[in-house]
């Protein structure tokens, strides 16, 4: 009994550490940018081509919905205007969007970039290089 006792904590001692280690180091990265927040529900990929755009990959359960993209220079801070002078960019609803392939690309040089659905943030990107 005590051997089986010592066996289970030598495991727990070694499983426990790496648990912690995986979740601190666990980033998420896409690119140029680290995933702050991602709804992997809704978002199923990010991809930084070598000309600076991101593209998504949704879902194709949510593809018709509309997606706000909101950016910052610093996390918390206010939001930039867009180029078109606003504070939120839409990519519209129903716009004929095919399944699993990559949409709603956007270049910018902010390096905090938002993705809201339904009020609900989906993706948040922090340029980290």
């Amino acid at each position: 009994m005590k051997a089986a006792i010592r066996k289970i904590l030598v495991i727990c001692a070694f499983v426990i550490p790496l648990a912690s280690v995986a979740s601190a180091e666990g980033k998420i990265l896409f690119g140029p940018y680290e995933a702050l927040t991602i709804n992997s529900e809704v978002v199923r990929g990010v991809k930084v081509d070598d000309g600076g755009k991101i593209w998504l990959l949704l879902n194709p359960t949510y593809r018709e919905q509309e997606i706000i993209l909101k950016i910052s220079s610093e996390e918390g801070a206010g939001y930039r205007k867009w180029f078109n002078g606003s504070y939120e960019l839409v990519s519209p609803a129903n716009q004929g969007k095919q399944p699993n392939q990559w949409t709603d690309w956007i270049e910018t040089v902010s390096p905090y970039i938002e993705y809201w659905m339904s009020g609900e943030k989906i993706l948040h990107l922090k340029k980290v290089k």
